[in-house]
């Protein structure tokens, strides 16, 4: 015999059932999404064949010969050559791909996970779009030049030219493991929104999913990813902001809302408890978010390769403060879901009484229970998250193929394929990465607290390949040695740290200590035979105290752990001559403090004749003479040194 509190779960599903309409608004995401898929990989190909790597090569090197015919592109599937699968032959516009940094960044995760952190944790959390903020800042003034001036196809192959290809490959393979644990979460977070709302099998949907996804991604490569998610940001934007003011309206306008809130003691912008183990405290939220945003978007490859797919640097610049606005904008928007779903379950909490089996379902339980009424609502939520599902997923997908291709193969193995090897590689990739995601789907179905385990499992990752960056950026005398030692020191330490926090989560010795919930204004038939006490927390004073640290601060110390070990194993086995670096490997900030010398060796590094951006030129105040050709720098080395137009 059922529970009465299953039973009324039920109810409230049956009561408020997917309509046809709703359906349709899900059906319809899908449908355009393959469609994207259709247009970009066949109607909308470039019909130029030259990768068009460098806008600073020589005009020469793109002409035909005389007399000789243009080569025509012989590729029938999908994208002409693998720089416009992969980076849209660098001509992509701003806003397009200012919307797909924020749909690829903004996943399920986000849209389930931070109202239901400040429903059980107050408003501390909010504070993270500060961080956000300054992380554009940081992201366009140290680390984008870098990667503007060169024009790599992947952001690891800085990594050969600043050190080796082993610290390459150690960072690239970091990636893929990280990218390929977090597949199936992406997956996972929208087939349980789907389950909540209808019932509806999570692993039949998530496959659903998938295989939508691998067919737009397989067939448009970077343009269909980029493209797509920018009509799916607007659909996820506008399925939360018409929930969200649906039911400030319902529940009498935000004062109500604002009062109850304080009231619960959900309010808190300013506990400045300087200890590392409460979960989220402004000292933690500002520096952990700060570290934890800036090394993930200045150096990721799925953030790296829509940098690169852009034409310039100012253009770059443009394209991440516009994302940045708007995931500041965006997470304050779920922020205030979370008050909103305290407001309306402050006097009878969902998952004291099982309506809910996990805190990430209290969103999709909302939105049946308060506006599963009005027809095509429930629709409009799910297109919404799993409008930011599919472009996470297509971004992991589409990056993870290049890196598979640029940096494990080409990079790790030297191995040099043909044009026809690597199209194979990189399609087959997305389709094995995707087919993988779901056979995984079946673990995270297991875990509990998506946002935390997601950020725990990206603190390793980033953490190790931001400070190996920050490393070689801002670290001129860093050799490679040190790069070793720092990288695999602050993965060790990061993971330790991360998988000994899981550990201890597991086995209940480490609990968060959720804000109190009350179930007084309940109806009778759902607290009846149910036992309700005040939840009883662990003495956690004996636990190892590295176990107990807010998943904040994982990054953090990845990150200064990376830097500093690297630095003194750099000076201890001999640190580089700054007068023979090549200035261009390392940011604008640094560079006054480097020698005069050594801009005679700018663009060196990278193979092939370089050139110096008018963006790079500005920061470096690298010394040109105007009446020289192509405005060689006054020290340069003839002429390899080029300014481009």
């Amino acid at each position: 015999m059922s529970s009465p509190r299953s039973t009324m779960s039920d109810s409230i599903r049956e009561m408020y059932q997917f309509s046809v309409v709703d359906y349709c608004m899900f059906g319809g995401m899908l449908i355009l999404s393959a469609a994207c898929g259709i247009y970009y990989g066949f109607f909308k190909r470039s019909t130029n064949t030259s990768s068009s790597t460098s806008e600073c090569e020589d005009e020469q090197d793109h002409l035909p010969e005389a007399g000789v015919p243009a080569k025509k592109p012989t590729n029938t599937f999908g994208s002409a050559t693998i720089d416009e699968y992969l980076l849209g032959s660098r001509k992509l516009k701003a806003f397009p791909v200012a919307m797909s940094l924020l749909a690829g960044y903004i996943s399920g995760v986000t849209i389930l996970g931070t109202p239901a952190e400040i429903y059980n944790f107050g408003t501390q959390y909010w504070l993270i779009a500060v961080p956000i903020l300054l992380m554009g800042v940081a992201v366009c003034t140290v680390y984008l030049p870098v990667f503007c001036s060169l024009k790599l196809n992947s952001s690891y192959e800085y990594l050969e030219l600043r050190f080796n290809p082993y610290v390459r490959s150690m960072a690239s393979v970091m990636f893929v493991i990280n990218q390929m644990l977090f597949l199936p979460m992406v997956i996972y977070v929208p087939a349980l929104a789907f389950n909540q709302v209808t019932g509806f099998n999570i692993y039949v949907i998530g496959a659903i999913v998938c295989v939508v996804c691998i067919f737009y991604t397989l067939l448009g490569g970077i343009k269909a990813v980029v493209f797509t998610d920018a009509w799916q940001v607007v659909v996820m934007f506008i399925s939360v902001v018409v929930v969200v003011i649906i039911g400030t309206i319902a529940l009498g306008g935000p004062g109500v809302i604002w009062d109850r809130a304080v009231e619960g003691g959900r309010i808190d912008f300013f506990n400045f408890n300087p200890s590392m183990y409460e979960r989220q405290t402004f000292w933690a939220v500002l520096i952990g978010g700060f570290f934890y945003w800036t090394s993930y978007n200045a150096v990721n490859q799925t953030m790296v390769q829509r940098y690169m797919s852009l034409p310039n640097l100012k253009t770059a610049k443009f394209s991440i403060y516009m994302f940045v606005v708007g995931t500041a904008i965006f997470v304050s928007v779920c922020c205030y879901t979370g008050l909103l779903l305290y407001g309306k379950y402050y006097d009878c909490d969902p998952a004291t009484v099982e309506l809910v089996t996990t805190s990430d379902q209290l969103f999709p339980h909302y939105v049946m229970e308060s506006v599963g009424n009005l027809r095509g609502m429930p629709g409009l939520f799910i297109a919404g998250v799993f409008g930011a599902a599919l472009s996470s997923l297509s971004v992991i997908l589409n990056t993870t193929s290049g890196v598979l291709l640029e940096d494990i193969l080409k990079g790790l193995f030297r191995v040099t394929p043909s044009s026809l090897v690597a199209n194979i590689v990189v399609r087959g990739s997305v389709v094995v990465l995707g087919l993988a995601a779901m056979g995984c789907l079946f673990i995270v179905d297991k875990l509990d607290g998506i946002l935390i385990v997601s950020a725990t499992l990206a603190a390793i990752g980033n953490g190790t390949t931001g400070g190996i960056f920050t490393l070689g950026m801002l670290v001129p005398w860093s050799n490679t040695k040190g790069a070793l030692a720092g990288g695999i020191a602050g993965a060790l330490l990061s993971g330790w740290i991360s998988l000994g926090s899981q550990f201890a989560s597991a086995a209940g010795e480490v609990v968060p200590h959720k804000l109190p919930v009350s179930v007084d204004g309940c109806i009778e038939e759902l607290i009846t035979n149910t036992t309700i006490v005040n939840p009883i927390y662990p003495d956690e004073s004996g636990v190892f105290p590295l176990y107990r640290l807010s998943y904040h601060w994982i990054t953090p110390i990845g990150v200064t752990t990376v830097v500093l070990v690297g630095s003194i194993v750099s000076f201890l086995t001999g640190p580089r001559d700054l007068r023979y670096i090549d200035p261009e490997l390392i940011s604008p900030v640094v560079h006054r403090f480097l020698p005069r010398e050594s801009f005679s060796y700018f663009g060196t590094a990278n193979k092939g004749p370089t050139c110096v951006s008018e963006e790079m030129q500005t920061q470096t105040n690298i010394p040109v003479d105007s009446s020289a050709p192509y405005g060689t720098a006054a020290n340069g080395q003839n002429g390899r040194v080029k300014a481009r137009n």
